[in-house]
């Protein structure tokens, strides 16, 4: 009876042992170094409003081998955490077995059958801890699938906008190529006539084989865009199909972002870094509980005997209590604990260098963005001197009023200034795009109905073990 009542006493204290570790808050900036007015879609590649970009990046969210992986071990983590609940209950075992002599095999001597069960009583937490840093190594593993899902989703958006943009310069080069041609006809008369030396004849030629390394160039990059489209589509290149020619989104108005930590607190690395502090200190309250003594309860309830007609007449049953304490281990117990106090302290740290780093990391996107919008409007302004100044020089060449390198300098800034905007509006767009991931949660995988029974699953066996502990 004495004993029963020691034990009845551990476990009423026995939450005592476990501690909830607390994360020291950070001095957090007030603002982003900029703020929009437009609300963020958590699909953001619906704000480019495009309706083949959103069926690439959906069909990529769906069959990308890399997410259908991570998708599995996902999976495999949320039977991990569920396993590891299924300690806290009692185990229920069925036995039976049989002899006979060899040269009688029909004839059996003795036989048994039973059931058995054992259960540790969770004195200090430990099996509980077991299956809360199951737990937050799900929730760990899950934030890892989200980074991973908007990886995805950003490669493929900006392999997207490689192709457009490499199908829009390649109409730009063919424009220039055919104005080029024009002004070589032009020059060839005025030789003909006598007005022109012929080395304005092979300086034009010269522009023209430029304009067709260009042209060279860009169907290279067309097809390294194509390919690596496919490669996050999780399919062959061969099986991809034409994209439509567009010109390049206009850029999207700035979202409004609020405070940086409200803004940038689901996001997957900072929920990930956050799940691992969690899961470290339940592995510390494992190692705490496993320097006290550890008590199992067992039962079992069999018959035996050597005559299998008489097998079920007679049944015994018996109850067993075991304690296990560590005595002397040469500090390892106590050192494992102060080896996993130390690890925690890391994680803390990691933690709040992962805040600080993503709230640097969306600034920085917003710089560059207020540096690259400058720079597309001044290319804007300068490609319109260009065409200026190149069709007054045509004139003028025409007329015998300019020689020809004033032309052919026209001729160069303009061929240079048009691809040069297309590059630009193309920065601009995949910086946008890594603003949307920065700020992203990554909360746009359709979860299956397999998932969302694991997820409550897990979720369910957490809730039933936290309501026990607190009762």
């Amino acid at each position: 009876m004495k004993l029963l009542t020691i034990c009845f006493l551990l476990m009423l204290t026995a939450c005592s042992q476990r501690q909830e570790v607390e994360v020291e808050e950070l001095q957090l900036a007030n603002s982003f170094v900029e703020q929009g007015n437009a609300a963020i879609d958590s699909n953001w590649w619906h704000s480019f409003n495009n309706d083949q970009l959103t069926l690439l990046v959906e069909q990529g969210l769906r069959d990308n081998l890399s997410l259908k992986a991570s998708d599995l071990r996902l999976k495999s983590s949320s039977i991990d955490a569920q396993i590891a609940g299924a300690d806290l209950n009692p185990d229920l075992r069925l036995f039976a077995n049989a002899s006979a002599p060899t040269d009688d095999l029909g004839t059996i001597k003795s036989a048994s059958v039973g059931i058995s069960s054992s259960w540790e009583i969770d004195l200090w937490g430990r099996l509980a801890a077991n299956e809360e840093k199951a737990y937050w190594q799900y929730q760990g593993q899950q934030a890892l699938h989200r980074a991973r899902a908007n990886l995805v989703a950003g490669n493929i958006t900006n392999a997207w906008f490689g192709i457009v943009s490499a199908q829009e310069k390649k109409q730009v080069l063919a424009t220039q190529y055919q104005r080029t041609q024009d002004a070589l006809i032009a020059i060839s008369r005025r030789f003909a006539l006598g007005k022109s030396s012929v080395t304005n004849i092979w300086q034009q030629q010269k522009l023209l084989k430029s304009i067709e390394v260009q042209q060279a160039k860009n169907l290279t990059e067309l097809s390294l865009n194509q390919q690596t489209l496919a490669l996050w589509l999780g399919i062959p290149t061969s099986k991809l199909e034409s994209i439509d020619f567009h010109l390049l989104p206009t850029l999207p108005e700035t979202p409004e972002m609020g405070v940086p930590a409200e803004a940038l607190k689901y996001r997957p690395d900072i929920e990930q870094a956050l799940a691992k502090i969690k899961a470290a200190n339940e592995n510390l309250s494992v190692a705490i509980s496993a320097q006290y003594p550890r008590i199992t309860l067992g039962a079992n309830y069999s018959t035996s005997k050597n005559n299998a007609q008489d097998l079920f007449d007679d049944w015994k049953g018996n109850l067993i209590a075991s304690l296990a304490m560590p005595l002397f281990d040469s500090g390892t117990t106590k050192n494992v604990v102060k080896q996993r106090k130390l690890e925690l302290q890391a994680l803390i740290f990691d933690y709040q260098r992962v805040w600080l780093e993503a709230i640097a990391s969306v600034d920085q996107v917003l710089i560059n963005e207020a540096q690259l919008v400058k720079v597309s409007k001044n290319l804007i302004s300068q490609l319109d001197l260009a065409k200026r100044t190149e069709k007054l020089t045509m004139i003028k060449y025409l007329n015998g009023k300019a020689d020809y390198i004033e032309l052919l300098k026209a001729q160069e800034s303009i061929l240079s200034i048009e691809q040069q905007v297309i590059d630009a509006n193309k920065r601009l767009a995949t910086n946008r795009v890594l603003l949307y991931r920065e700020l992203s949660h990554g909360y746009f995988i359709v979860v299956d109905d397999a998932e969302k029974n694991d997820v409550t699953n897990v979720n369910i066996s957490r809730a039933k073990r936290i309501k026990g502990t607190q009762s």
